[in-house]
Parts: structure tokens; C-alpha cells; sequence
């Protein structure tokens, strides 16, 4: 049976607009041609030509005189433009474009009515002043007694009736002639009277205007008349007459199309009248079928109309809501379903019926007895009909899901469980496939629980490092006992491998099956690092991560073993940085700190297999060399420890040079156990410092001596700061002219109880190294200050004295507060204080020392650089510097008569310290050649066994007089 296409959607209001716009395009074209507007256009066209007509006319009236004023001519011009916009909108209903040549055209006219106006009023104007110049003139040279005011001229005549006739008839070829005799009059008038000669001179300025605008207004006048635009708008009015009829034309068929469209509309009508008597039979039995089919379902289905009375229930419906049959029909929804409650608070499907929403799914419905169960609800709005947007009503369909709701709790919770371990577990079936992992697991091992499924543990996680027995004793462990425990080495994701703590537990089935592994692990990492940590931080050197003397001492006692037992020979390397306690006191610990550690990094790279190098505190390094043949195996690898000291080592933006002294110990020759070897590695290290450091030395019975006699010296000496057994020695400074003592230098002498008189250069350094230089300065520029004080109360005539100041002294930031306390408590004058200092020392912090320096001299303290030449920045130094006077050094002096390098030496410092305003002091001047040679150089001050050696107090006031005179010397 042939059915109506489904009236539903868009697609059907689509057709009836389509019909709608045919019928209404036909019945536009069936009207589409005026008879009345026809009429309009014909009648405006006939009026604008005959205003046209007469416009021109009017110009030529207005050429001749007839017109005096334009206003027939703006009224014509006027009501042609307003003409022609009404014609425009007529034509343009049509879309014709056929009055835009007419228009342009019009303008063109309209533009030259404008000069038209404007060149005929300045020839009339001209006309006019012509014609009275030139009456009153000759009126006034016709005179009857021959007397008048105006000589009698016939160019005068002449010209009056040539501009008259050229006005009248005159031609362009009449021109030249008419212009030559305005000019002739013009220059005839020369020696006439003023105001006649004036007059004469404008009425031929006037004829000349006559001549300019004459030709012109009658070439705009012919333009003006001769213009195309009536033509042009009748041409157009023609062509929208052509188009009127093919309009006429046009409509006539599509009226008789509409009629026929008429006709297939009532057809189409009878028609689907007839099919929709054949659809309601259908829809009866198909009404039938449907109530079978809901019947059959075993799902509740309920129809509600739009009030939200129930206007269909099947029998599951009515089943499950404990209804008898027909029990739901005509019954509110809202009273069935949730009796005594407010639904749309309580239900998410009555707040869908009330908005008219569709709904997909959980609610709670109550049965008749009171009941309340759980059901998954689909429901949406019912449609009045195909295309009716209105709401006719609710249809929902329902499901008890209590079972499922029972059993989703028990897994939800199972879940919580499985998700919330902190442990990482995995589910994998009898075969050892995963079925499901837990986040622990992904947050472990990298693997998503889709990355997992389906594959075997093994397959994404083995490390490779435990080989198949290992495995084969798990699976045996979970077949016999059905679980097994251990640590296993498994592999990330991410390739990085990985220590854990794994469980595994075989599940079972109702026969005893194996149905499923659960493994619960825990990743171990951070413990074995930790322990690992530990056991570094128990054998290694946090700073520099070397070994530290514990692990160093372990590996000397098996390495001794071992060459006990194979009878060869090891070293043992014992380096120890050369002045780094001034790199800790000058830059810093924590440069230091990165000294160390760049020491220990270059060390390292000299290392061979087998060789441990371990800091055993402090600057103090170890080499531990397992293996060698000869004592020049060792040489080799300490040359090369050296050289790794040739570069500079860089410490934030300083770079500073290091190096290092090594003392080499080998066994069994230099002993048979650990602690001796390192003792005497020690002894020979300090032989290397003894001679000059950055060396290595291998140690000799005779070094241990020296060693032993260095500690019992050292000793001595912290005895004698506290004992009293330090003295000052006092040694002249004698100006070079004068002959007379400029000053003295303090010189420090040890009186050793059992070693006599110990001079400074065999315990001065000594105290460096052992810390003791401060208190023994400071005991020196104490005494030194009392006895120049005790001098001059004497009248003993010393100027100033001299103490030497060390290296150590100047890193002291209260350095200069504590000599200026001393002078105020010895009462001298602070410019009767000299401090010494070697050129080296200006080395170490050149900011603190300037700093001082400048504080010292300030309050008149003098300052004077000892041993000047022998350093390596001394021009640099002696202009940057406060400095009273520079000494120069014994080395230059003692060359001074056979070398001529040293004299120039000595001449340039000379030179170069007067002209920055110092003063000089030569030492060790023991001839009086020398004598001689430094006073022809203009040096200051001389000092040396030529004059005295250094004395006690007692014997500096027997240095009295001119030392000119020998007998004034001491014996030296």
C-alpha cells in the first residue's frame, strides 16, 4: 500500500514555502506590467521636452534683450531637474539604467546655462558702458563753434561703428581690424585733456571686453540650444517603451502559468485526502501491534499526557509498581511514583517531566505497598505530531535495578580498596596475562592499565639481571605453596631499572583452580639509596666525594696483604696544598671549599686502575698505589700529579694558581705497615716544602731527623712567645750625606736555652706555618715602640725605628687599630714608627692593605716596602700605595761596582721613587766604594756592616758622631 511521506521535521515546511514563493513569483510576473506608470513616463518625457523647448528660447530672448532676468530660466532649469528624478525612480522599478546619459547630459547643459549668465552679463555690461562712453564723447567733439571739450577724431566715430556693427553682425575675421583701431584711438588720445583722455582710454577697455565676450556668449548660446539632451531623453523613452511591451507580454503567460500551477495544487489536495483515510485504517492495527509488543517487554513502560496523568501503563509497568491491570490509567504520575513526597526535590525524572527535558537515568520509585526500589529511568517528551513543537506529553521506560545496585557496592568498595593501596598491585588471570593494574602500579612502574592489559609481567618488566632459575624457583614456590616473596630488579617504562619488595598470591576457584595471580609490590629505591648513602657518607669525603681515611686505611691494609703475600712493592703518595690557609683567610672558606674539590677532580684523572686517592682532612690528600716495580713508577705518576697544578684553577671570577708538595713512602723499604708508611710519607712531604714546595720527594732516614728537630723547634718556640726569651736587635739606617742616624731597624734574635742566640731566618717561617707570627709581631712592634720611647727620654738621638711586618699581620682587619693602640700606649710619636713590609705581601688583598695603609698614614705613621726589586708587580705597587720609602733590596747593592745591570737597577728605582715622592734606603752597604757609587746615585739612606751591625739597645747610644770618621764605627 502506498504511503504519505512522514510529516515530520523541517523538510515538509520547506515544500509548502517553496509553493508558497511559486505562487507568489507568479502572481508578481502576472502583474509585473502598469498601464498607469506607462502613462506616468510618457507624460513626464513630453513635459521635460517641451520645458526644454521653451528654456531655449528663453536664452535666446535673453541674447537679443528681449528677457531682461533669468528667473524663466531658473524656473525652467529647476523644474526639468525635479522632472527627471521623478522619471529616474519610474524607469529605475524596471532596472533600466537608461537615464544616466540623460542625466549626465543635463548636467552638462546645466553647467553651461551657468556660463552662459555669467559671459552675457559682462557683455551687456561692457555693451552698455560702451555705447554711453562713446555717445557722450562724440556728442562732445561735434560742438557747432568747433570748441568742444573733446578734439574732434574720426577713429573716434570709426570706432563706435565698428564695435555697433560687430555686435550686430561682427565675425571672428572682424576682429584683428576693430582691435587695431581700440589701439590706434588709444594712442591718439596722448595729448588730450586728462579726464577726456581718461574717458576715451575706458570706453576702448569696454570695446576691447565687447570684442572677448561677443564670440563667446554666441558659441555657449548655440552650445545651449544645440544640445543633444531632449534627444537622448526621448532615445531613452523609446527603449523603456520596448521594455513595456516585453513586460506586457511576459505577464500575459505568466498568468496563464498561475492558473495551471492553480490546478496542480487542487489535485495534490484530492489526493493526500484520500491517503489519509488509508492511514487512519493503518494506524488502528498498528495501534494494536504496539500494545502487544510493550506488553511483551520486560521493561515498565509509562505514557503520560500533558497534565502528568498516566495514559498508558504495560503490564511490566503495573507488575512492578504493584498495580492491578488498568489500576495506573487516569492516576497522577507524581502520586504513583512518589506518593506523599515533593518529587521535583527527591527525583531527577520529575523535574525532567516538569521541564519537559529529556532523561537518562537512576531514580527511586514506591510501590503501592510503601516499598521504595531503584530503577534506571529512560524517558522523553511526546510530540503532538509531525512538526508540532508543543509538548503533547511523557513517555518513560523503567527498570528494577536492586540486584545490580547490591552488587555495584560490593565492587565500588573493592575498588576503593584497589585504588587506595599505597602498594602497587596487579590482577593477572591463570595464564599470567594482566587484567587490571591499580594507580600504585602506574605510578611505579610507568605503565598505563591500558599499556598493561593483556601483556605478561615478565614481558614489560624484567630487568634481564635475574637469569630463568630464578624465575623457575618462583613459579615453583606458587604451585607448591601458592605464594611467594622476594626482592626483585624490574625495569620501568622508561628503561630505568628499579629494586622492589614483590608478593604474590595464587586466588583459587570453587574446584580448586588457580583462577588469578594477585601480585602486591612496594618500590624499594629510595631505601637502597639511602643505604647506599650511608655506606658512602661512612667511607667517603662529603666535599670532594673521595674516600675518606677510614675507607683509605682499608684498602692500604688489604693492599699490604696482598703484596705481603705476592712479595712486590706500593706507594704511597701523601700531598699536602701549599698555602692554602691563606686561600681560606684571604678568599674564604667556601672558595676554599672549591678549591679542594677542583684539587681532588684534577687528581682524580691521574688515577690508574686500581690506585685510590682519599682526603684524609684539611689540604691533605692520599695515592695509594697498589702496584709498582720501581721507586720510578712512583716519580711518574707525582710528576704527573703536578703537572695536573700547571693551569690555574678558577674560583668564582678569580683565577689563582695552586700547587702542591709531595712526600712519597714505598714499601717494604720505608715500612711494613700503614701507619708508618703515611708517617713517613709525611716526613718526606715536608722535605718538599723545605725545598721550595710544588716538588715531591721520596722519604730518607735523614728527613725523619730534621722532621723531629722541626717539631721540638716548633715547640721551643711557642715556649719562648710565652717565656719571655725573644729580644730586638737594632741595626742603623745613616743618611748619605750626613753621615748621622736617620733611624734604626728592629731586628727579632731568639735566645734558645740550650741553642744560644737563634737568628730569624731559622725560626721566623716556622712560626708562619705553626700560627705563631702574630704574637711575635706584635710583641716586636711593642718593645720596638718602648725603647725608642726610652731613647729619646734618654736624649738618645734615633728619629724613628723600623719593625718588620708580615703577611699574616696585614690579613687582619683590625691590623691598623692595633698599632696605632700601641703607639698611644708608648707614647712616641706615630711619625717615628716605621712599618716594613716585603713586596710579596702586597699580594695578598691589595683592597685591605690599601685600606690600612691609608688608616696608618693618616694618623703620620710611616710605611716603607723592604727588598724592593724582587718582586714581580713593584712599579704597580709604588704608584698605587702610600709609601714613605722603599728599601733596596742587598742583592742589587752587593753587584753595584761589577755589575752594570744592578747599577741600573738601582739608579731606575732611585729615579722612579723620588719622582713619587719617596725615599730610599740601600741595604747591606759594606764597602765604601758601594758607599760612594749609591751617594754619586742620590740615595737617601744607607744600611749594613759598613756602618753596624745589628746591636742590643744598650749599644745604640755608643753610635754617636759623623760615621765620615772611622773611629766612630763599630767594630762588625
Amino acid at each position: 500500500m502506498t504511503r504519505l511521506p512522514s510529516w515530520k521535521g523541517a523538510a515538509p515546511w520547506l515544500l509548502v514555502l517553496i509553493l508558497t514563493v511559486i505562487l507568489v513569483g507568479l502572481f508578481q510576473r502576472s502583474t509585473g506590467a502598469d498601464v498607469a506608470e506607462q502613462a506616468r513616463v510618457e507624460a513626464l518625457v513630453h513635459e521635460i521636452v517641451a520645458l526644454d523647448a521653451r528654456l531655449n528660447q528663453d536664452l535666446l530672448k535673453l541674447r537679443h534683450r528681449q528677457l531682461q532676468d533669468y528667473d524663466a530660466v531658473a524656473a525652467a532649469d529647476e523644474r526639468i531637474s525635479a522632472l527627471l528624478q521623478r522619471l529616474q525612480a519610474e524607469l529605475q522599478r524596471h532596472g533600466s539604467e537608461a537615464m544616466t546619459p540623460v542625466l549626465a547630459l543635463w548636467q552638462e547643459k546645466r553647467e553651461g546655462l551657468e556660463r552662459f549668465k555669467q559671459q552675457n552679463a559682462l557683455l551687456r555690461n561692457s555693451q552698455d558702458h560702451f555705447l554711453n562712453l562713446s555717445s557722450q564723447l562724440l556728442r562732445a567733439s561735434d560742438s557747432p563753434d568747433g570748441r568742444g571739450s573733446v578734439p574732434h577724431s574720426a577713429l573716434l566715430a570709426t570706432v563706435g561703428r565698428e564695435i555697433m556693427e560687430f555686435l550686430i553682425r561682427g565675425e571672428a575675421d572682424d576682429m584683428p581690424a576693430v582691435a587695431a583701431d581700440l589701439s590706434a584711438l588709444q594712442d591718439q588720445v596722448v595729448g588730450w585733456p586728462l579726464e577726456v583722455r581718461r574717458q576715451v582710454l575706458l570706453m576702448t577697455a569696454h570695446g576691447q571686453q565687447v570684442l572677448r565676450h561677443r564670440l563667446d556668449v554666441e558659441s555657449l548660446l548655440n552650445e545651449l540650444t544645440g544640445s543633444p539632451f531632449a534627444g537622448s531623453l526621448e532615445a531613452s523613452y523609446r527603449d523603456y517603451s520596448e521594455i513595456y511591451r516585453q513586460d506586457l507580454k511576459q505577464a500575459e503567460s505568466y498568468r496563464l502559468l498561475l492558473a495551471l500551477f492553480a490546478l496542480f495544487l487542487i489535485a495534490t489536495v484530492v489526493y493526500i485526502m484520500v491517503e489519509l483515510k488509508k492511514s487512519a485504517l493503518e494506524l488502528g492495527h498498528s495501534h494494536a501491534f504496539l500494545d502487544n509488543i510493550a506488553n511483551t517487554l520486560a521493561e515498565g513502560i509509562l505514557a503520560l499526557d500533558r497534565g502528568g496523568r498516566i495514559t498508558f501503563a504495560n503490564q511490566r509497568a503495573e507488575a512492578l509498581l504493584g498495580a492491578a491491570p488498568g489500576g495506573l490509567l487516569g492516576r497522577d504520575a507524581a502520586t504513583v511514583l512518589w506518593p506523599g513526597a515533593a518529587p521535583a526535590e527527591v527525583s531527577g525524572l520529575a523535574r525532567a517531566l516538569a521541564t519537559g527535558a529529556v532523561f537518562e537515568g537512576e531514580d527511586d520509585f514506591v510501590r503501592s505497598d510503601g516499598s521504595a526500589f531503584p530503577v534506571a529511568v529512560l524517558g522523553a517528551p511526546l510530540r503532538g505530531g509531525e512538526g508540532d513543537a508543543d509538548q503533547a506529553g511523557y513517555v518513560a521506560s523503567f527498570r528494577d535495578i536492586s540486584e545490580i545496585k547490591q552488587a555495584e557496592a560490593r565492587l565500588h568498595l573493592a575498588a576503593r580498596v584497589f585504588d587506595s593501596l599505597g602498594e602497587a598491585m596487579v590482577v593477572t588471570d591463570a595464564r599470567g596475562r594482566i587484567q587490571s593494574v591499580n594507580p600504585a602500579f602506574s605510578e611505579v612502574t610507568g605503565y598505563s592499565e591500558a599499556d598493561a592489559r593483556g601483556r605478561a609481567p615478565g614481558h614489560i618488566l624484567a630487568s634481564g639481571q635475574h637469569d630463568p632459575a630464578f624465575y623457575a624457583q618462583m613459579w615453583q614456590s606458587l604451585q607448591e605453596q601458592g605464594k611467594w616473596q622476594g626482592e626483585v630488579i624490574n625495569r620501568r617504562k622508561s628503561g630505568e631499572t628499579y629494586p622492589e619488595w614483590l608478593s604474590i598470591t595464587a586466588i583459587k576457584d570453587g574446584a580448586g583452580q588457580v583462577s588469578q595471580y594477585v601480585g602486591l609490590f612496594t618500590d624499594i629505591t629510595d631505601r637502597k639509596q639511602a643505604e647506599a648513602h650511608i655506606h658512602h657518607l661512612a667511607y667517603h669525603d662529603p666535599l670532594t666525594g673521595l674516600p675518606n681515611r677510614r675507607l683509605f686505611y682499608d684498602r692500604l691494609e688489604n693492599a699490604l696483604r696482598q703484596a705481603h703475600r705476592s712479595r712486590r712493592k706500593l706507594a704511597v703518595l701523601l700531598l699536602d696544598l701549599d698555602r692554602f690557609k691563606a686561600v681560606n683567610d684571604t678568599l674564604g672558606h667556601d672558595q676554599g671549599d672549591l678549591l679542594l674539590k677542583e684539587v681532588g677532580a684534577r687528581l682524580s684523572l691521574c688515577l690508574r686502575e686500581g690506585d685510590t686517592l682519599a682526603r684524609l682532612g684539611g689540604d691533605e690528600f692520599v695515592l695509594l698505589l697498589p702496584e709498582v716495580l720501581s721507586a720510578e713508577d712512583a716519580s711518574i705518576v707525582a710528576g704527573k700529579l703536578l703537572a695536573q697544578f700547571d693551569q690555574p684553577v678558577r674560583l668564582g671570577e678569580r683565577e689563582i694558581f695552586a700547587s702542591t708538595s709531595i712526600g712519597i713512602a714505598l714499601y717494604p723499604a720505608d715500612g711494613e705497615d700503614g701507619e708508618s708508611l703515611l708517617k713517613h710519607a709525611d716526613v718526606a712531604m715536608y722535605a718538599a716544602k723545605d725545598g721550595g714546595r710544588a716538588a715531591y720527594r721520596f722519604f730518607i732516614a735523614s728527613h725523619n731527623e730534621r722532621s723531629l728537630e722541626r717539631l721540638e723547634l716548633e715547640n721551643d718556640l711557642r715556649r719562648a712567645v710565652e717565656g719571655e726569651q725573644l729580644l730586638l736587635y737594632y741595626q742603623p739606617q745613616i743618611g748619605a750625606s750626613s753621615g748621622r742616624i736617620a733611624g734604626v731597624e728592629a731586628l727579632v734574635r731568639w735566645r734558645h736555652p740550650t741553642r744560644g742566640l737563634v737568628m730569624p731566618d731559622s725560626f721566623i717561617a716556622l712560626a708562619e706555618n705553626a700560627g705563631l707570627i702574630d704574637a711575635i709581631g706584635h710583641w716586636c712592634l711593642v718593645a720596638a715602640c718602648r725603647q725608642l720611647r726610652a731613647w729619646q727620654e734618654q736624649g738618645v738621638p734615633v728619629p724613628r725605628v723600623a719593625v718588620n711586618v708580615s703577611a699574616r699581620q696585614l690579613r687582619r682587619w683590625d691590623f691598623a687599630q692595633e698599632v696605632l693602640q700601641v703607639v698611644t700606649q708608648s707614647g712616641i710619636d706615630p711619625a717615628g714608627l716605621e712599618l716594613e713590609l716585603t713586596e710579596s705581601s702586597l699580594a695578598d688583598d691589595p683592597e685591605q692593605i690599601l685600606a690600612i695603609f691609608s688608616t696608618l698614614r693618616q694618623a703620620g705613621v710611616r710605611v716603607s716596602i723592604d727588598d724592593f726589586g724582587t718582586g714581580y708587580s713593584s712599579l704597580s705597587y709604588l704608584s698605587r700605595y702610600p709609601v714613605d720609602e722603599v728599601k733596596i733590596d742587598r742583592s742589587f747593592v752587593s753587584r753595584l761596582l761589577d755589575d752594570r745591570e744592578a747599577r741600573s737597577v738601582v739608579r731606575a728605582v732611585i729615579l722612579l721613587a723620588h719622582g713619587l715622592g719617596m725615599r730610599t734606603v740601600a741595604e747591606g752597604v759594606e764597602t765604601e766604594a758601594q758607599w760612594q757609587v749609591l751617594s754619586d746615585l742620590d740615595c737617601d739612606e744607607l744600611q749594613g756592616y759598613l756602618f753596624s751591625k745589628p746591636v742590643p739597645p744598650h749599644q745604640i747610644p755608643l753610635l754617636k758622631g759623623d760615621w765620615q770618621r772611622s773611629e766612630n764605627r763599630l767594630p762588625v
